[in-house]
């Protein structure tokens, strides 16, 4: 998928009683430097700097929410990804939990709510917690393939690195299936498989030589493949970003889990809003949020916010379909195989009831 955007201004609210709260605060400590207390204020700031539920509250009264949330979000410090709405090269929001000597599950939808986001391009009104509370659990069967992979736009490649060296065209697109996102998804096939979820792989490219109608052509293949195999509950459509600045500059989604430079992957959700049939969207949205808060959970920072869109992205084929975009065009091959392994494991776990 494809985003241009001009940088503009951004205005940002919300923060005046942290900025007094902070003067005040600041104000304080000075007056008492000077009365003699120097080394009294330095052994506070140390303590207070390595206090992981004060910067926990600190930072819950700055985004504004309240400081008994179990988890809040928080801008990440790498400005490595984007926003949304791609009008500025901003990090996006990471998962940090309130408390990190507190490993216990959150249960409550409302709370679990409070760790996503969705960012919505639709009319529709979202309410997350009640999408968490639905019951959209899906599990696998001992009978044929679980889960198919296909990819509208298989031509999508990545920027080459050492691991990956190969000649891309001007948009960064390759038929060679071990260069584009095919590649992906072989990885996705064989992770799934390595953890008890049989899945099928459409590795045709349905973009190239005309981009135009690809959606048509998947779609085609898409329903073969259910009537052909009636196993099937998740179809996954792996995608990779693309987010250009006017002047041509790629930018990458990237976050680092366990020291590996990972790339950052993102749930688009179709709707019926663009006039198209579509009658389960709001399950398949159900569904994906559900992974968005484990995914969550599991690797901090690995998911974007959930993109809800006008358009239905052939999601109508089957419910427990997904769009799933596996980085930017600014990222390497070599973290998007990171990031779709991580991706594969999670969702076995969550077929299975691992």
């Amino acid at each position: 998928m494809r985003r241009r955007t001009k940088h503009r201004n951004r205005r940002r609210s919300g923060i005046g009683l942290p900025a007094a709260v902070t003067l005040c605060l600041a104000a304080s400590l000075l007056l008492f430097s000077k009365a003699g207390g120097e080394e009294a204020v330095q052994q506070l700031i140390d303590h207070l700097a390595g206090d992981s539920g004060f910067i926990a509250r600190a930072v819950s009264l700055e985004l504004g929410l309240s400081t008994d949330t179990a988890e809040v979000y928080a801008p990440r410090t790498a400005a490595a990804a984007r926003n949304e709405s791609a009008n500025d090269p901003l990090a996006e929001s990471a998962y940090i939990p309130h408390d990190a000597s507190n490993d216990a599950p959150v249960l409550d939808a409302a709370d679990k709510a409070a760790t996503i986001t969705v960012n919505n391009e639709t009319s529709y009104e979202v309410d997350v917690a009640a999408c968490l509370a639905a019951d959209t659990a899906i599990h696998t069967t001992d009978d044929g393939p679980q889960v198919l992979i296909v990819h509208t736009h298989g031509s999508e490649s990545y920027t080459p690195d050492a691991a990956f060296p190969y000649t891309p065209s001007e948009n960064t697109r390759t038929t060679d299936t071990h260069y584009n996102v095919v590649r992906v998804g072989d990885e996705l096939q064989k992770v799934l498989e390595e953890n008890g979820v049989p899945a099928v792989h459409i590795r045709d490219i349905f973009d190239s030589p005309t981009y135009s109608g690809s959606y048509d052509r998947s779609l085609a293949a898409i329903d073969q493949a259910l009537a052909e195999y009636p196993s099937i509950k998740v179809v996954i459509d792996v995608h990779r970003d693309s987010i250009l600045a006017d002047d041509g500059t790629a930018y990458k989604t990237s976050c680092t889990v366990d020291g590996v430079e990972t790339a950052q992957l993102m749930f688009v959700v179709g709707t019926d809003e663009g006039g198209l049939y579509h009658p389960n969207w709001q399950q398949n949205l159900n569904y994906v949020t559900g992974l968005q808060y484990t995914l969550n959970r599991t690797y901090p920072g690995l998911m974007r916010p959930v993109n809800l869109r006008t358009q239905r992205f052939n999601q109508h084929a089957s419910a427990g379909s997904m769009l799933l975009e596996v980085g930017s065009s600014g990222n390497t091959m070599t973290e998007a195989l990171a990031a779709i392994r991580l991706f594969g494991q999670t969702l076995a776990a969550d077929l299975t009831g691992a």
